[in-house]
């Protein structure tokens, strides 16, 4: 009953998991990029 759908969660947590740690490295250079752009922009005042 319960079980299945808890089971099918999980696979889903996991390829979701899967697909953050692929794309992870895009993540960091996309935040630091902006922090880049944002810190030009405070201190070129």
């Amino acid at each position: 009953g319960g079980g299945s759908c808890l089971g099918k969660c999980a696979h889903v947590f996991k390829l979701i998991f899967k697909e953050i740690k692929d794309n992870i490295f895009i993540y960091i250079l996309s935040i630091i990029y902006l922090s880049v752009c944002v810190m030009n922009k405070i201190f070129a005042k």
